[in-house]
């Protein structure tokens, strides 16, 4: 990436494509990003609600529309992730107009494999993993939600991104299952349960000739091996040069027998089938560190951290 992503004074489309999300927490955020020098637009619907939606079917949907195709925006931002946009995939129109960045992760990742689909980054768009603004609030300010603020160094990541198309590298360690390395090549994934729900779906993950990058988070040990198994069997990793493990925060449990059972070891066992590098830690996902990184971007990964051209 070269050049400004999102420039300064650019106008970013707040959608909420999901969950609902608390009112002062959002409302923080939002005075983070002018605080950066950049104009948020609330979309029509944004504070509509509907149970545990931000508002119905339609009104999510009219609103991620309108994002992605007027002219006066210079990117898109989700408010927060929870669940939603696998509703909204199917409406998407066949032939997107003005493709812009759009960032988010969680649920967002039904969005950035849709769009993947579309050739979004071939018209010049781009798909950013990265924080919802739901999130990006200084430390200490929380809604009543609660949710997880990511800490100084993620959000300064994130401004140089944003502001030069620098990615600097995520540094994880430990590689589980030796292979060649390092490798290269686009980089896809994003969280483990949404892309397990996708398989069967026209955007199931098709990750042959990539680097897959998996995270989760409140996941029990026995709900990940599902989703893992799941992308395995589906042929979802078929073909997939290396695999890098985010944080899967609150993925510990105790088995049966009352023995510590961990998520991330759990999912690294079924992953060793696949006779690919699995490299561990690397600092994005749930918790307060995360990093942002372009979804379909080349990248290589080595054994201790992965990098961006």
């Amino acid at each position: 990436m070269s050049g400004p992503v999102v420039p300064k004074g650019g106008r970013i489309g707040l959608i909420a494509p999901a969950g609902r999300f608390a009112i002062p927490q959002l409302q923080a955020g939002i005075d983070v990003l002018g605080a950066q020098g950049y104009v948020v637009v609330p979309a029509p619907n944004l504070w509509a609600t509907d149970r545990y939606h931000a508002g119905t079917i339609a009104e999510r949907l009219a609103d991620l529309r309108w994002a992605l195709e007027a002219r006066d925006l210079d990117a898109v931002w989700l408010a927060r992730g929870g669940y939603g946009c696998a509703q909204l995939l199917a409406g998407l129109r066949p032939a997107l107009h003005n493709p812009k960045p759009l960032l988010g992760f969680s649920d967002g990742t039904a969005l950035h494999a849709a769009l993947l689909k579309t050739g979004w980054l071939r018209d010049r768009g781009a798909l950013l993993h990265a924080p919802v603004v739901h999130t990006l609030a200084p430390a200490g300010e929380q809604g009543s939600l609660q949710p997880v603020l990511v800490d100084l160094v993620s959000r300064q990541h994130l401004w140089q991104l944003l502001e030069t198309g620098s990615v600097g590298p995520l540094s994880g360690q430990g590689v589980q299952h030796l292979g060649l390395l390092p490798v290269r090549g686009p980089v896809v994934g994003g969280n483990l349960t949404v892309l397990a729900s996708l398989c069967g779906t026209p955007w199931q993950l098709q990750a042959r000739g990539c680097i897959a990058l998996i995270e989760d988070v409140a996941e029990a040990p026995y709900r990940l091996d599902r989703a893992i198994t799941q992308l395995v069997e589906s042929g979802s990793l078929d073909g997939v040069l290396a695999i890098g493990l985010g944080e899967f925060s609150s993925c510990t449990a105790v088995d049966a027998d009352g023995r510590p059972c961990d998520g991330v070891a759990m999912v690294c066992e079924r992953l060793h089938s696949l006779g690919v590098p699995v490299v561990c830690n690397l600092p994005f996902g749930h918790g307060p560190r995360n990093l942002a990184w372009p979804v379909g971007s080349i990248g290589g990964l080595s054994s201790t951290s992965l990098y961006f051209e």
